[in-house]
C-alpha cells in the first residue's frame, strides 16, 4: 500500500505510456506485409474418387469374410442359437419342477387346461 502511494505521489494519475498518432490503424496492414506469402497446396482431383473405391472395397471383404465365418445351417438344432431352441423344448423333469415351484396340484392344471381364453 505504501509504494502505491508513493508511486502515486510521486508520479501523479496520469498514464506515462503513449501510442503514436495512427499507430493502431496501420497495425494491420503493416503486420500482414512482414508475413511471408503462403502457396497454395495444388489439390488433386482424382485421389478422392480413389479413396472412395478404397473403402468400398474394404466394405466388401469384410462384409463377405463376415457372411462366410457365419454358420449356415438349415437344422436350428445347429447355429448359434442351438442352445435356446434346444432349452425351450420343456420335458416332463422341467414342467414338474416348474409346477412344484408354483405349488399347483393336479386339480389347479386340469383347471387351467380347461378354462377358455
Amino acid at each position: 500500500m505504501e509504494e502505491e502511494k508513493y508511486i502515486s505521489d510521486k508520479l501523479g494519475r496520469r498514464n506515462p505510456f503513449t501510442v503514436p498518432e495512427g499507430y493502431f490503424e496501420q497495425l494491420t496492414a503493416q503486420v500482414m506485409d512482414k508475413l511471408p506469402e503462403r502457396r497454395q497446396k495444388a489439390r488433386t482431383v482424382w485421389m478422392r474418387p480413389v479413396w472412395w473405391a478404397a473403402a468400398a472395397v474394404c466394405a466388401l471383404f469384410v462384409s463377405t469374410a463376415a457372411w462366410l465365418a457365419w454358420p449356415q445351417a438349415s437344422d436350428p438344432s445347429q447355429g448359434p442359437m442351438a442352445e435356446v431352441v434346444v432349452q425351450q423344448q420343456p420335458d416332463d423333469a422341467f414342467f414338474d419342477e416348474a409346477a412344484d415351484y408354483m405349488m399347483l396340484d393336479n386339480q389347479d392344471i386340469y383347471a387351467c387346461l380347461a378354462s377358455e381364453y
